[in-house]
């Protein structure tokens, strides 16, 4: 057996013994099922949620809110970062504004930003933009100082211009930074549509838990919040598979 098949053997059989000691607890009685629910519940939960539909369209919401802000706080995030890189002398200047500004504990915004733009699309838009255009500023900053002064001097001395430099040596190196800063912004910008839906919201996943919390129902916060961490990881792999496509060339780390 390989490697590979047996870490997925593993996986498996991790995730099922989980499952199964989770649901023989509530079965026999070790488990009280009002707090923690059960597989089967969840199971029967989910089910129900959709044949109405009702999860397919909060669960529609909540990634169309988190992936507005994750797309336009990351092009926003590049290009800072590049503008950052490029100049010296602002990136030294703005640097501790930047990691000032990073630890600034964004979800707090939230109600500040419900008062300025409303209980609609846009509040949930702009924590999930807040929440991703500062981490992916920083990566490409870090993706442009890390770049090889030797490659830099050997592209000088053959007399390449400032446009070349850009894309033959500090663009390239800043591709795993930026797919890595990906991988992180796009949990960023779910928890930041999710805390704007907690605070105010007519739909979307967080709108389901809530409601869900104030009967308490444990089912029906946990069904929806495990199904959008299932989509979550299906959208995380496929950053991943787009990382080995355009980073082929590099080696794995050992």
């Amino acid at each position: 057996m390989t490697e590979y098949r047996l870490i997925r053997l593993l996986q498996a059989s991790v995730l099922i013994g989980g499952l199964g000691l989770w649901e023989l607890g509530v079965r026999i009685g070790l488990i009280n099922p009002f707090w923690i629910s059960s597989p089967a519940l969840l199971a029967d939960a989910f089910w129900q949620s959709l044949l109405s539909h009702d999860i397919t369209f909060h669960l529609g919401v909540t990634l169309i809110e988190a992936l507005s802000g994750l797309l336009a706080g990351s092009l926003v995030g590049v290009l800072l970062g590049l503008l950052l890189g490029m100049s010296r002398l602002i990136g030294a200047t703005l640097e501790p504004f930047i990691i000032a500004l990073n630890s600034l504990p964004r979800v707090a915004l939230a109600p500040l930003i419900v008062m300025f733009v409303g209980i609609g699309f846009a509040s949930k838009f702009l924590l999930a933009f807040s929440l991703v255009v500062v981490p992916m500023m920083i990566n490409t900053y870090e993706g442009i100082k890390s770049v090889d002064q030797i490659q830099l001097n050997l592209m000088k001395v053959m007399r390449a211009n400032r446009w070349q430099l850009f894309f033959k040596v500090l663009l390239p190196n800043c591709v795993p930074w930026l797919l890595s800063g990906l991988r992180i912004s796009l949990s960023f910008a779910i928890i930041g549509a999710i805390v704007g839906e907690f605070i105010s919201a007519r739909a979307g996943i967080g709108y389901m838990m809530d409601e869900a919390a104030g009967g308490f129902d444990t089912t029906g916060m946990l069904m929806p919040l495990l199904v959008l961490m299932l989509v979550s990881f299906g959208l995380d792999r496929v950053i991943l598979a787009l990382s080995h496509r355009f980073l082929h060339w590099r080696r794995p780390a050992r």
